[in-house]
């Protein structure tokens, strides 16, 4: 099918195929071969009619039998009453995209043509039956009588649901019409036409076709600095691709920019060396870390090994720079810290097992610079000062190997390390590198954790290649209503990106965002303040033809009054326009929580240390609830264990009920 509108001879085309036996088009499956196959052979001439009926595929034919035929064939079709129809879809009300939403208005002109030799067509009546996504105005309609080498048309009204289903909706038009044949006789036609409405939530200009599969999860800043938001990301062939919110691919001297191999891990952006254009950090497969700008290859760096993990920029020393954090997949592996000019860090590269996924940064030792935590492929969950120096107690030693990148919460002023290893285990790890929880899931985890705060808490996600979307607290307990998944009615499809999050609809409650390794973008609603009762967002989830490789991040491409869901798949670059106004708020909408992707993430508790029951009195009623967590060893959400917690030893017991008594009794609140 490639050689389709080459330019080649009958000949070229007759002999084109293996041992010079035509080949025109490729017959997978055979339904051609099946079709005329006679005698097992391709008879050497096949007659169809207006019909599309096969009158002969017999071989050894002579030429007056084929003329018979084909004069047989002739008179059929001058006594035939012969329609076509054709559709046009217009748009009514609508937000001014040419796309046709959910919600929204069209109108669908039918036109039918007689294109018969001789035959006049009588009371021309077609019908259509709603779906349960579109509506039409009505089901029966007339076109009335159409001469020969006439026409008519209708126009036929309709409306989309505001929770109709993404994609191609089908629908069969009956149409009926009588005619006199050239005996006199009345005749009845019937035929039916297929037709589809596509109603989509596409931004304009998108699916954008990357020809490539797309594994880092999009960028989204002012990286032209023309007050504009552009996409960016990298693909499989090694390309650097820089978008605007039209799906038109920006080509300068510099982009797209083709890096030499595969990139695998997401794009880290800040403002690198202190200038006034944001940059952003890339590393491939061809064993480099750039650095670049909307104009300029700043810095080309030879790591010379390979690199897929997703870079994180942070402080590491004194200067006003950034400093660019990566891993390595090679022999011989190396964690390495560079600066802007291309020097290491000092005490970098540091001699380290193999990472697969990124690093996270925070401030561990209280000295202003970021420190390292990153997973490999031994099993290891490590905790590097910004010194090179490996932190006391660590590596932490998992069940298995640490397939996505760690994620950091400051909780209640301490640095929770949140890792998950292959084998579906979630580990909490102190910053003394001793456990503070684990938890077991039902399959295996390439999801990065995720965070999201609720009324109930800290609500750490993350999903399963089995296609189930979990929620549990600092303490590794699971929230109320999860895990979801296929046992619950929801087929999500195995999840392998991070989930993300953010307000949609602007009622003050984020929505949950994931897509799946099967094509499904997964969008649910919460319709309470714990997120323990969830529904399908209005149209989703939405199937793709293409699976989704990575996380998705939801922003203000376009920079109007609502939000874009914007995720890579294996083929293109989706962008779903969101019709909710919406400037969302400050939530974890991107992969690894921010563009410096550093994984972390800062929580403010929502307690009042002693106030367990949130009645704003400390009194002996907190007590009472305190001493039955105690000796029910009940679950408490992460505000409760704040609140619960007096002695900031992170266990609940005993010595928490006694400082709370003392409190009460010194009047002390």
């Amino acid at each position: 099918m490639a050689d389709i509108g080459q330019p080649y001879s009958c000949y070229q085309w007759g002999n084109g195929g293996t041992s010079g036996v035509p080949m025109v088009t490729d017959d997978s499956g055979s339904p051609i071969w099946n079709l005329f196959n006679t005698g097992n052979y391709f008879p050497s001439t096949v007659f169809i009619d207006h019909t599309m009926k096969v009158y002969y595929q017999d071989s050894g034919w002579s030429s007056t039998y084929a003329t018979t035929k084909v004069n047989e064939m002739l008179d059929n079709l001058e006594n035939s009453l012969i329609l076509a129809v054709t559709d046009n879809i217009s748009i009514v009300n609508g937000d001014g995209d040419n796309i046709l939403n959910p919600g929204e208005e069209f109108e669908l002109i039918f036109t039918v043509s007689n294109n018969s030799f001789y035959i006049d067509a009588n009371d021309v009546q077609a019908s259509v039956s709603n779906s349960s996504n579109i509506i039409f105005d009505v089901d029966n309609f007339n076109f009335g009588n159409i001469s020969v080498d006439e026409f008519s048309t209708f126009t036929l009204n309709g409306i989309v649901s505001n929770n109709s289903i993404l994609g191609n909706n089908s629908f069969n038009m009956n149409i009926t019409s009588t005619y006199i044949d050239n005996s006199g006789n009345e005749q009845t036609e019937e035929i039916a036409y297929n037709f589809e409405i596509n109603v989509s939530l596409n931004q304009q200009g998108f699916p954008f076709d990357a020809n490539s599969e797309i594994k880092p999860s999009p960028l989204v800043i002012d990286f032209l600095n023309n007050n504009q938001n552009q996409i960016l990301f990298g693909d499989n062939n090694g390309l650097i691709h820089v978008i605007d919110s039209n799906g038109e691919e920006i080509i300068n001297n510099i982009f797209p920019f083709d890096t030499g191999n595969q990139i695998w891990g997401s794009f880290a952006s800040g403002y690198i060396n202190d200038d006034d254009d944001i940059d952003i950090a890339v590393v491939s497969k061809s064993k480099h870390l750039y650095v670049l700008d909307s104009d300029n290859l700043i810095l080309d760096y030879d790591a010379n090994k390979f690199l897929i993990g997703t870079p994180a920029l942070g402080n590491m020393d004194s200067d006003e720079d950034l400093e660019i954090v990566f891993g390595s997949f090679s022999s011989s592996p190396k964690l390495f810290a560079v600066n802007i000019d291309g020097t290491d860090v000092e005490g970098f590269p540091l001699d380290l097992s193999k990472s697969q996924k990124g690093p996270a940064l925070a401030d561990f030792n209280n000295n202003n610079k970021d420190d390292i935590v990153i997973g490999t492929e031994d099993d290891e969950v490590f905790l590097i000062y910004d010194d090179a120096s490996i932190a006391p107690g660590f590596p932490f030693i998992a069940t298995n190997k640490i397939r996505s990148a760690p994620s950091i919460v400051n909780y209640n002023d301490s640095l929770i390390i949140i890792a998950c290893s292959v084998d579906g285990v979630v580990y909490g790890i102190e910053d003394d590198g001793t456990l503070r929880f684990s938890f077991i899931a039902d399959d295996d985890i390439y999801t990065s954790p995720s965070f999201l705060e609720s009324n109930d808490g800290l609500m750490i996600f993350f999903g399963t290649e089995n296609g189930t979307l979990y929620a549990i607290n600092i303490n590794g307990q699971l929230y109320e209503g999860y895990p979801m998944g296929s046992n619950d009615g929801y087929q999500f499809g195995p999840i392998v990106g991070s989930i993300v999050f953010d307000d949609l609809d602007n009622d003050g409650l984020s929505e949950i965002v994931f897509g799946s390794e099967s094509g499904k973008m997964n969008v649910l609603k919460s319709i309470n303040s714990i997120y323990s009762e969830l529904v399908f967002y209005d149209s989703f989830p939405s199937s793709n033809t293409f699976g989704y490789a990575s996380s998705p991040i939801i922003s203000n491409v376009d920079q109007d009054d609502d939000l874009e869901i914007i995720a890579g798949t294996t083929g293109d670059v989706i962008v779903y326009d969101i019709k909710e106004s919406s400037n969302g708020s400050d939530y974890w909408n991107i992969y690894r929580g921010n563009n410096h992707r550093t994984g972390f993430y800062e929580y403010t508790m929502q307690c009042v240390p002693g106030d367990i029951n949130f009645d704003t009195v400390i009194n002996i009623l907190d007590i009472v609830t305190l001493v039955n967590v105690v000796v029910n060893l009940s679950d408490i959400s992460g505000d409760e264990f704040c609140a619960a917690d007096l002695n900031l030893d992170s266990i609940i017991n005993i010595l928490d009920i006694v400082t709370l008594v003392n409190i009460i009794i010194s009047s002390d609140v």
